[in-house]
């Protein structure tokens, strides 16, 4: 069977929406309209086996967990920093804020080299920026090295807020980004959850030191796995662009290709120009070894011009309503840890609780099984819902079909930071604040993002790195201000106002865009479609 054209319809044209079934709705045969549209290659990365899909991505996990859990999973250790270096609380919350207001603005640069010389060679060299930055820390013996230390840190952990998202593009379509983009958020949040733990133990037992050597160690393994088994998933198209998807079955491809294929100058293994109708036939392969090379040099047409747009249009897409919806609901979500995070110390260090370094480390573990629970309900939630209802909508997918999966972990995120407001404050039993409160604000914290994110890219599919810049701006600029000021807040005016103000703004922003971007989302989606930024 063809490629399906749907050129005759102008909402098919439209960003966000997709045709992914075929006319009548019904999932006949198993056949399903592939967006983007794969190319005829072996050694597109959209071609390529489930094997090395989830080896790449297995790769980003490792990469994302560990490179995020050195530079802001220092709370535990608070207090033997402010022993260490005679620091206040706020100067010693300096070192976490040094670190996260360059993870945000590096990007500036890494998304647009990302693109110019591709996502491996820029991993890489992020990877081994995190080893040494690892060492510094690890022999740092006063504040300002320690100041120094932390932000070069940040611009190697920088890769992290972006880069994944860019290769789920890059490897798959549109309908399996849901659950991914959900275990971006969960690599993500699972090294803020566990690296207090690990940090506090290792701070309590050993030596804070011995934390970074620690980091040193992992950061080095997660290395050579980029090195050896993440090849690059950036690749050039005909028709990127196109709106046209290719239907295939949607029975697990098998590694074997069948069917006439011709190799080229290049050593791609071509099919006939003609969309096969099967998995069967359907070219499924690997990378090629130019896919592996250690040289970063300019292997994509991009120009100058190409690269400042790149630099430029993180900034200008906060012009986007949907954008920057999704930008400030993941920052704000992903705040309500941070707002946890800075007063952990502060609460359970002092009586009633006086927990040591590595038992404030512990209360983390709430969050790891809230970020479990979301793992495996918010991205195949998600996904679900928009095909069931594509299937409804005469297999027509609009971007806003996943919204409504948002509504229980905003209801989430409500529950949670009003229940640790109130134990903080009224020094409830540390079970019912760490358990109830901190274990729902790890589902929300990752629920929350995954949606609003994936909304976002499904909606300029072209922009995923962008996207990542924007959210990580907001995100990261407003937790830099609060160590400024959260702390001090807390200490003079109790913990309520300052925790369920941000619960109050992060319910407040999410709300709204529920209410306008539901029935109103593809009215925005028109109005920027002619931006050339769909052409990125």
């Amino acid at each position: 069977m063809a490629p399906i054209t749907t050129t005759n319809r102008e909402d098919d044209l439209l960003p966000g929406t997709e045709v992914v079934f075929k006319e009548n709705g019904e999932l006949a045969q198993g056949e399903l309209v592939l967006v983007p549209h794969p190319s005829n290659n072996s050694d597109d990365p959209l071609n390529w086996s489930a094997t090395w899909k989830t080896i790449i991505i297995a790769n980003q996990f490792v990469f994302v967990f560990i490179s995020i859990m050195t530079p802001l999973a220092i709370a535990p250790m608070t207090q033997i920093f402010e022993a260490e270096f005679h620091k206040t609380l706020p100067q010693v919350n300096m070192l976490f804020g040094a670190a996260a207001i360059t993870l945000g603005y590096a990007n500036f640069l890494i998304v647009p080299a990302a693109n110019v010389f591709g996502r491996r060679p820029v991993i890489i060299v992020c990877g081994l920026i995190c080893i040494l930055a690892n060492i510094w820390q690890g022999l740092v013996t006063s504040y300002p090295s320690f100041i120094g230390a932390r932000v070069i840190s940040g611009i190697g952990a920088a890769a992290n807020e972006s880069i994944m998202p860019m290769v789920i593009s890059d490897i798959l379509f549109v309908h399996q980004r849901g659950r991914s983009m959900t275990f971006y958020f969960w690599a993500y949040f699972m090294g803020l959850f566990i690296g207090p733990i690990i940090s506090g133990a290792i701070a309590s037992q050993i030596s804070w030191r011995w934390f970074f050597w620690v980091c040193t160690i992992l950061q080095g393994v997660s290395w050579i796995l980029t090195i050896v088994a993440h090849p690059e998933t950036k690749y050039e198209r005909s028709d990127p662009g196109s709106p046209t998807g290719s239907v295939f079955d949607m029975a697990l491809p098998s590694d074997k290709q069948e069917g006439p294929n011709a190799s080229d100058s290049e050593g791609r293994t071509s099919s006939p120009s003609r969309a096969p109708n099967t998995a069967q036939l359907r070219p499924v392969g690997r990378p090629s070894k130019e896919q592996f090379s250690l040289i970063p040099r300019m292997r994509f047409n991009y120009s100058l011009a190409k690269v400042t747009r790149d630099i430029v249009s993180p900034i200008q897409i906060f012009s986007f309503p949907i954008i920057l919806w999704a930008a400030f609901a993941m920052g704000f979500a992903a705040n309500c840890l941070l707002a946890l995070n800075l007063t952990q110390a502060q609460v359970f260090g002092p009586p009633p609780y006086l927990f040591t370094p590595d038992q404030i480390g512990f209360v983390n573990f709430a969050f790891v099984v809230g970020a479990a629970i979301a793992l495996v309900t918010a991205g195949p939630f998600s996904d679900w819902i928009a095909l069931r209802r594509a299937r409804k909508n005469r297999g027509v997918l609009e971007a806003e079909f996943r919204l409504p999966t948002l509504i229980p972990y905003v209801a989430l995120c409500l529950i949670g930071m009003t229940v640790t407001a109130v134990g903080y404050q009224r020094s409830w039993p540390w079970p019912a604040t760490v358990v109830a409160g901190y274990m729902l604000v790890g589902i929300q914290v990752v629920g929350i993002p995954a949606i609003a994110i994936a909304y976002a890219v499904d909606c300029y599919k072209t922009l995923p790195g962008e996207i990542m810049i924007a959210a990580t701006i907001v995100k990261n600029t407003f937790g830099f201000g609060m160590i400024f000021f959260f702390n001090d807040w807390a200490a003079t005016g109790g913990y309520l106002s300052p925790v369920l103000t941000l619960m109050a703004i992060t319910v407040g922003i999410c709300v709204i865009g529920l209410a306008v971007f539901i029935p109103f989302g593809k009215k925005f989606r028109h109005m920027t479609k002619d931006s050339k930024l769909h052409s990125l």
